[in-house]
């Protein structure tokens, strides 16, 4: 029966997919022909429009804008017009936000391409990593390059979340993204991922619960706390250990006592979100949190109110018992699968 139940679940999110697929073939865009494009080479997709300097990193940006959508759809539940992807380090996220504007797309989001990328991280990493040996700098540098359509996918969920949820808001330098709280931000983002990229970030984060880690911080606490990777922090790390293209992405690394709090934060939100997923017969439960939080409603006045109502506690107290059980249960139910 568990298998059945589990084929049939998987039959309708694909079934799903493939309806969401077509709605949005309907008013799929064409590369529009003007004099600046935001990169030489656009492919047009199902979901937006996929902007590079080479065909190959068009089609990894297609291939990124396709998977956020529809996985977008799949778990928040609101479809968003076709949007944009431009992988560039000089075509700026002010540029892109116009340009998406200018032709009705949806959303945006300028990134590096992988070559790029890797230039930047390598700078990065021998300025603030200068006793490494050229080996560990390679392989450092191979398994990012292995994560690049991963990370197109983790930045476009925080461009999508934006669209669905806060359209009119404009980025704050002392935020860290939406005005959302921050843990939701993120959890936006991390769901994006692939498979194997949140299967990563349980590992991390179960491995830590197993140790009682004080980097798992009480709902109390998560559900409030700004993201360790603040305004303030950024720029920190921008003039210790970072560097930044025209375009304005900034690539940055931590070490010491930051570095373990700021990853926590990552896998957390990712489990956190799925605990809410799971304990809610609501399908789109995080949907109807975001909505909530647009209207200006906080998390905990949310619960109180509608908690009940959604499968949820009423209390911060009750939902960090029926967490800690979850945590548990799903820590011992990951243990045993690696027996």
């Amino acid at each position: 029966m568990r298998n059945e139940r589990a084929f049939f679940r998987g039959f309708v999110l694909a079934g799903l997919a493939a309806a969401i697929s077509s709605a949005f073939a309907a008013d799929a865009p064409t590369c529009p022909d003007v004099a600046e494009p935001p990169a030489s080479v656009c492919l047009p997709t199902a979901h937006g429009l996929a902007y590079a300097d080479t065909h190959d990193d068009a089609r990894l940006a297609a291939t990124a804008l396709d998977a956020a959508a529809v996985q977008f759809g799949q778990i928040f539940g609101r479809r968003l017009p076709p949007g944009l992807l431009v992988l560039s380090a000089t075509f700026s996220r002010d540029d892109a936000h116009r340009f998406a504007r200018t032709h009705g797309l949806g959303f945006a989001q300028s990134w590096l391409s992988p070559a790029d990328k890797r230039a930047q991280f390598e700078t990065v990493m021998r300025r603030a990593m200068p006793e490494a040996d050229a080996a560990r700098i390679e392989r450092t540098l191979s398994q990012i390059g292995a994560q690049h359509v991963d990370m197109l996918r983790h930045e476009l969920g925080h461009a999508q979340y934006h669209a669905a949820f806060w359209p009119e808001a404009s980025p704050s330098p002392d935020a860290y993204g939406t005005p959302a709280p921050d843990w939701l931000d993120e959890a936006s983002a991390v769901l994006m991922e692939d498979s194997a990229g949140r299967a990563a970030r349980e590992r991390h984060f179960f491995e830590a619960w197993r140790q009682s880690s004080p980097a798992i911080r009480p709902l109390a606490e998560f559900l409030t706390m700004a993201h360790p990777v603040t305004a303030q922090q950024r720029a920190l790390m921008q003039a210790q250990g970072g560097a930044q293209t025209a375009s304005g992405v900034q690539v940055m690394t931590m070490r010491g006592a930051d570095a373990g709090p700021a990853g926590m934060f990552y896998s957390q939100s990712l489990l956190f979100a799925e605990f809410l997923i799971d304990a809610s017969p609501e399908r789109h439960i995080l949907g109807t949190i975001s909505a909530a939080a647009a209207r200006g409603v906080d998390f905990t006045d949310w619960l109180a109110v509608s908690g009940a109502q959604h499968g949820l506690p009423t209390d911060v107290g009750a939902l960090q018992t029926a967490w800690e059980i979850w945590c548990e249960a799903r820590s011992t139910a990951a243990t045993d699968s690696a027996k």
